[in-house]
C-alpha cells in the first residue's frame, strides 16, 4: 500500500457507521455516556482532575439540556509557522489532526442526535502584531483551512459540524481591540514590574520559534519580554469579551494538546503525536504495509530522515497536498 492509498483508505473510514453497545435512556445517563466517549483514555492524553471533572460534565448535560450539539473548542493562531516551507497554507497535519478528531467524536454523534459543534478558535487578531507575521499569510492559512474542512465534509458524521470562529469578530473594531490591548498591556507591564519574573527557558524557546524578528527588534536587549508581554495581555482582553459566545465554563468544552483553562480534554493531534498542527508538519510512518499518521516539530524533521512520495487525491487542493513526508 502506497501513501495515497493508505490517506484514501482512513477517509473512508470515517464514513464507516459505529455500533455502540449501550443506549441511554435519559439525560443524566446520555451525559455520562458522552462524558465517557469524551474522555476516553484512546484519544486524551493526560488525566484530568476531578475538579476539571465537573466542570467538563457540566458543559455536556446543559448543552443536553438546551437541545443542542455539544460545543467544544480548540483555540490556536490561524497560522502555519513561518519557518517551514509549507506556510503559509495548511498541510497534512491539519488534515491528520481533523480525521483524528473525528475518530475521537464520532461516538458521540452515534449516541447522541444533536452531535457535535467543534469549533476552531483563531487567534489571528494579534499574531501579526505579536508574531510578525504579514496579514496576507495569515489570509492565506485561514482560506486554506477552509477549503481543508469543505474537502473533508463528505466523510463526516451528518451530525458533526466544524466551523472557524475569527477572535477579531469579539470586537467593534481593530482601534477598538488596538485600544483593549494597549489598556492590558499597561495595566500587567505595571503588575510586572512591581514583581519581576524571568523569562523561563521554555518561554523562550516559544518565542524564538514563533517571531520572525525584525532586524529593527533585534536591537531591543527586552524583545522577548515585551512579546510575552503582548502574549499574556492579549489573554487578560480575551476573558474580558462575552459579547460573542458564553464563557467555555458553561457550555463549552475546550479540546487542546496541554492544560489552560478548566474545562480542557487534552487530547492529542494524532494517535502518536501532541504536537501543535499549525506549528508542525504531517507525515506518515510506515509500519509493515501499512502507515501511521504523525506530526513533526520544527526540531524533529531533521532527525526523521524523511522522504517524499507523490500523492494526488481528488478535491484536496493547496500547494502542499502534492506530496508527503513519509519516514522507515
Amino acid at each position: 500500500m502506497n501513501a495515497q492509498k493508505y490517506i484514501m483508505s482512513q477517509l473512508q473510514v470515517l464514513k464507516e457507521p459505529i455500533l455502540l453497545g449501550v443506549k441511554p435512556k435519559s439525560a443524566e445517563e446520555m451525559a455520562k455516556a458522552i462524558f465517557t466517549a469524551l474522555m476516553s483514555k484512546k484519544f486524551r492524553k493526560y488525566s484530568v482532575p476531578e475538579k476539571n471533572q465537573v466542570i467538563i460534565r457540566g458543559a455536556i448535560e446543559k448543552n443536553i439540556a438546551n437541545g443542542e450539539p455539544i460545543k467544544i473548542s480548540w483555540p490556536f493562531g490561524g497560522y502555519k509557522l513561518w519557518r517551514f516551507e509549507e506556510t503559509p497554507e495548511v498541510d497534512w497535519a491539519e488534515l491528520f489532526s481533523i480525521m483524528y478528531f473525528v475518530r475521537w467524536l464520532k461516538p458521540v454523534c452515534a449516541l447522541y442526535q444533536k452531535g457535535v459543534e467543534f469549533t476552531f478558535w483563531v487567534d489571528e487578531v494579534v499574531i501579526a502584531k505579536m508574531n510578525n507575521i504579514p496579514q496576507a499569510d495569515l489570509d492565506a492559512y485561514q482560506k486554506s483551512f477552509a477549503d481543508l474542512l469543505k474537502f473533508v465534509k463528505p466523510w463526516l458524521p451528518s451530525n458533526l459540524k466544524f466551523e472557524v470562529f475569527l477572535e477579531r469578530l469579539q470586537y467593534e473594531s481593530n482601534e477598538a481591540f488596538e485600544k483593549g490591548l494597549a489598556v492590558e498591556m499597561e495595566k500587567l507591564s505595571n503588575a510586572r514590574a512591581a514583581s519581576p519574573q524571568p523569562l523561563s527557558e521554555a518561554a523562550i524557546r516559544s518565542i524564538d520559534m514563533n517571531v520572525k524578528l525584525t532586524p529593527r527588534q533585534a536591537q531591543d536587549p527586552f524583545w522577548r519580554e515585551k512579546v510575552d508581554l503582548m502574549h499574556y495581555a492579549y489573554y487578560n482582553l480575551q476573558e474580558q469579551q462575552n459579547r460573542i459566545r458564553p464563557s467555555y465554563t458553561t457550555v463549552n468544552i475546550t479540546a487542546f494538546t496541554t492544560f489552560f483553562e478548566p474545562n480542557v480534554i487534552p487530547v492529542g493531534t494524532t494517535k502518536t503525536s501532541i504536537a501543535k498542527f499549525w506549528v508542525g508538519v504531517g507525515a506518515l510512518q510506515r509500519r509493515g504495509d501499512r502507515f501511521i499518521e504523525t506530526i513533526f516539530s520544527l526540531s524533529q524533521i531533521d532527525k526523521a530522515h524523511a522522504v517524499w512520495e507523490s500523492v494526488k487525491i481528488v478535491g484536496l487542493r493547496g500547494k502542499n497536498f502534492s506530496k508527503i513526508r513519509v519516514v522507515g
